[in-house]
């Protein structure tokens, strides 16, 4: 049962990450619980109570964190076990694994890197996209929010359509578009095939070498009260424990076991015949050998931590093709991100706000200062008034909770019109579609001196919602179809009550 209880755990968890990806509006809110209790996420949030939850957690079981709750983690194993499949089955039986010795100058090094990138994040010196690089949730996630869901919505909408061509209607709307990007998905893509081979080959050697997350617990867990232990009058050497052991942390030879690169799958305890090795508190004796140990990795992993630490909607035009966002304007952040500062001195890049955002307005960037975090495009939906998804999603506090009620007083942007482009004011037509469609009231269609009409914007009503971007006409079709609409958002830096 103890073998089979982290396993239940683990799918559940992974389920619940990709709910939280996957599904509808609804249902990511619900499951967006799993996303703030992973480390790096809740350490921006200064989420003191999992922070504290998940340390506890390590000193009392050891890295359950790294084995039940981290989803690169789960991932890992789960390529793992497939890529076992394959193996001849005599070789799978008696085990495909070899212990190897701590590279701690390695593990500390790499969560230096970390560490730095990191409080220059903070510092909003660097875009906190560099230190996402590392963080096992942000690696995951941007691989289901390039991949995964894409590939979801474009079934879900193929489905629906077919449905709706025979008059049967399963939804009143289709997903929003896909927010796939060819550069971020490379990088997505290369993450996760690395991290899969490293899995295969050498079972959870990125979560002991590479991850940060697993440094730092794995200096706590050295500490722990419970962990899998060697009766040496019991072992006779056989090493099977070792050879099925995905972390590569059991010396059969001095029978001793590095526990802050186990991850207590327990498959050791299920190996052994002869009940050598059980799932047990720890002697005094045991937890004293293996501070001694590890104390010179262990204070300047603290001292590297603690640093880190430290430091409903409107009537719409359906557009023919899609509208290019103006490169000339500073595209907004949404409402609750306080700032684009705060933004992208917290965000991960996870993509779980790109991917949960109902209208789809929410994309990776390729700026250099913010590579792949979210900025807000209105080319194919804007900010409903009525929804606050992204706020109640992110895990890091890079975009804080919102009600409806705050959300209509944030002033995030304001409306900007090129009369040059419009078709109103520059060709005579008749138009006004941002003016119809303004939430707020924010425009009005006043007469030109030369004749026409031209649309003109109350900066003191306007919201920055977008949604006069998306319903202009211009860039969607015939002759006026230039690249970007004739009124686009311009982003704020600081957000403001109204």
């Amino acid at each position: 049962m103890l073998v089979k209880l982290p396993i239940l755990l683990a799918v559940l968890a992974f389920l619940c990450v990709c709910a939280a990806f996957m599904g509808p509006v609804g249902l990511s809110t619900c499951f967006s619980f799993i996303a703030a209790l992973q480390f790096v996420p809740a350490v921006l949030a200064w989420n003191v109570a999992v922070i504290v939850l998940l340390l506890l957690a390590t000193i009392l079981l050891g890295r359950v964190y790294c084995s039940v709750v981290c989803p690169l983690g789960i991932f890992q194993d789960a390529v793992g076990g497939v890529y076992r499949l394959f193996i001849p089955k005599r070789r799978r039986k008696t085990g495909v694994y070899k212990y190897r010795k701590p590279d701690r100058r390695l593990r500390v090094g790499f969560l230096v890197i970390f560490a730095v990138l990191f409080i220059l994040g903070v510092a909003n010196v660097l875009g906190m996209f560099a230190a996402s690089f590392f963080d096992p949730y942000a690696i995951f996630g941007r691989f289901l929010g390039q991949f995964i869901v894409p590939g979801a919505h474009a079934i879900q909408s193929f489905v629906l359509s077919r449905f709706a061509e025979k008059g049967v209607f399963l939804a009143d709307s289709l997903p929003p578009e896909s927010t796939f990007n060819s550069v971020v998905g490379i990088v997505a893509a290369v993450q996760i095939i690395v991290v899969g081979a490293i899995a295969c080959k050498w079972g959870r050697e990125y979560c002991n070498t590479v991850c940060p997350v697993g440094t730092v617990l794995g200096f706590v867990s050295r500490y722990s009260l419970f962990a899998p232990a060697i009766d040496d009058a019991k072992c006779n050497g056989c090493g099977l424990c070792s050879r099925h052991c995905k972390s590569r942390c059991i010396d059969t030879e001095n029978h001793s076991i590095d526990y802050s690169r186990c991850v207590v799958c327990l498959n050791c305890t299920e190996q052994c015949a002869r009940g050598a090795i059980k799932f047990r508190r720890r002697k005094r004796a045991d937890v004293k050998r293996t501070a001694t140990a590890g104390r010179r990795a262990f204070i300047a992993g603290a001292a590297v931590a603690s640093t880190s630490v430290a430091v409903s909607g409107s009537p719409v035009l359906a557009p023919l093709k899609n509208k290019q966002p103006r490169k000339s304007v500073v595209r907004p952040v949404p409402a609750g991100a306080l700032s684009r500062k705060n933004l992208y001195s917290r965000c991960v890049a996870c993509q779980l706000c790109v991917s949960a955002c109902p209208e789809g307005v929410l994309k990776p960037t390729l700026s250099p200062g913010e590579f792949m975090q979210p900025v807000m495009e209105f080319s194919s939906g804007f900010c409903r008034p009525g929804c606050t998804v992204c706020s109640n999603v992110c895990p890091a506090g890079a975009i804080k909770p919102v009600t409806v009620a705050e959300k209509s007083a944030i002033k995030i942007g304001t409306a900007k019109v090129w009369e040059s482009a419009c078709i109103s004011a520059a060709y005579g037509q008749t138009c006004g579609n941002c003016a119809r469609n303004c939430p707020a009231g924010a425009i009005e269609m006043l007469a030109r001196e030369g004749g026409g009409l031209s649309p003109i914007v109350n900066a003191d009503l306007c919201t920055g919602c977008g949604a006069c971007e998306f319903v202009c006409p211009v860039g969607t079709a015939g002759f006026l179809s230039g690249k970007s609409a004739a009124i686009c958002v311009e982003g704020l830096e600081r957000h403001v009550e109204i």
